[in-house]
């Protein structure tokens, strides 16, 4: 999963890391993506997504470093490991600069994307790095200092060519003396010469990982704007959104980051897990992550 695809691709390809970190009422998303367009020019390109506001920095080629068997990517003068984070950009809209720490990473019991992984030209595909993990560090943007010493970390990838036309997304971490973790994804997935709905779901709770997939058979109930429910045998997942204040982002479509979508780092959302109609839990939590894009 920490592999760099990059390499096989010559034209119209993106990889992007996802790397959130948390602490009390401060939220630090941080994507650092390398992307090729049609033609074969390669760039590369930072966004920084706090709780107030989102930046789009861009590198060029001659500034990225990322390796092929690790996680490992230097973009300008930022870096970006399973070990933590350093990170210094310096521009008229946006000063940061600090490091994070991380603690060893919890990761998926096998690939999100299951048998779905050996298909050749998917158009998006997704993994999970860590599901969980402690932070230590401080970093100070355009002035403010946010500190995040027992703070909790996710992190994630996207590769491809484009995002999905439409898609739900949302990611949160809590703890109630464990940690726990849910990722749900809900997208349209280009196949031969159709599409059809597909999810990822991954449920992290009290030490033990629940999923729920398409290629385990689960039933999208609803997806709206304000409710998702999925249903897979014993399983059932409602996500309901109940706040979301999002900022733009851009999103690569066939390898160009030229899409803008919006997402909210830290919103309310309430997740209702049950297994066989016996309720597991029933949270509502305010630094839920969520993107949600409808046509």
């Amino acid at each position: 999963m920490t592999n760099f695809h990059g390499t096989q691709h010559k034209h119209s390809f993106f990889e992007g890391w996802y790397l959130k970190h948390q602490y009390n009422n401060h939220t630090l998303c941080v994507i650092p993506a390398f992307h090729i367009n049609s033609k074969g020019d390669a760039t590369a390109s930072i966004q920084i997504i706090t709780d107030n506001a989102s930046f789009t920095l861009p590198f060029m080629k001659n500034e990225i470093k990322i390796s092929k068997n690790r996680f490992e990517v230097r973009i300008g003068d930022n870096t970006f490991t399973e070990k933590g984070m350093r990170i210094n950009i310096n521009t008229k809209q946006l000063t940061i600069n600090g490091s994070i720490k991380y603690s060893d990473f919890t990761p998926l019991k096998y690939d999100i994307m299951g048998p779905f992984q050996y298909l050749k030209g998917m158009q998006c595909n997704h993994g999970v790095l860590s599901l969980g993990h402690e932070l230590h560090g401080v970093v100070v943007i355009n002035g403010e200092r946010m500190g995040f010493n027992g703070g909790t970390g996710y992190i994630e990838k996207d590769w491809g060519t484009s995002f999905p036309k439409t898609y739900f997304w949302t990611q949160c971490n809590w703890l109630d003396g464990r940690q726990n973790c849910i990722m749900a994804s809900v997208a349209n997935v280009p196949f031969l010469a159709g599409a059809f709905r597909g999810c990822i779901c991954s449920i992290y709770y009290h030490g033990k990982e629940y999923r729920l997939a398409t290629y385990k058979g689960v039933k999208i109930i609803e997806c709206t704007d304000k409710l998702v429910v999925l249903q897979q045998g014993k399983y059932r997942l409602e996500i309901y959104l109940l706040e979301h204040h999002s900022h733009q982002l851009q999103a690569p479509n066939l390898g160009e980051m030229t899409r803008l979508i919006h997402e909210s780092p830290s919103c309310k959302l309430r997740y209702r897990f049950s297994i066989n109609n016996l309720q597991i839990f029933d949270i509502s939590k305010d630094n839920a992550s969520c993107e949600l894009v409808i046509e």
